[in-house]
């Protein structure tokens, strides 16, 4: 995907404008960096996101993910990928 195809995925269709301005600027953000920047900045971006009442889904985290994924080496996309079990077991683990 790129520049802003990732707003066309169906996952994203019944997001809300909030949310969607959110992940623009989380992709619009990390246009420069690279990944051991974008991962930390996605962490902080996300939990400021939740404190203001905007939490994502599994599945709208994994669509921004995807896109950042994009600019990465493919052992950044591991890391990514690693991150992304983590966050589905924490999410699991507060579910509980």
């Amino acid at each position: 995907m790129s520049n802003n195809e990732w707003m066309n995925d169906p996952v994203l269709s019944g997001i809300s404008n909030e949310k969607l301005k959110i992940l623009t600027d989380i992709v619009e953000n990390t246009g420069e960096m690279d990944a051991k920047q974008m991962i930390p900045y996605f962490i902080k971006a996300s939990n400021e996101a939740t404190k203001q009442g905007a939490s994502f889904t599994n599945e709208e985290t994994d669509a921004i993910l995807n896109v950042l994924k994009q600019k990465m080496t493919p052992k950044e996309q591991q890391r990514i990928e690693m991150v992304k079990r983590l966050t589905k077991l924490m999410s699991k683990n507060k579910k509980s």
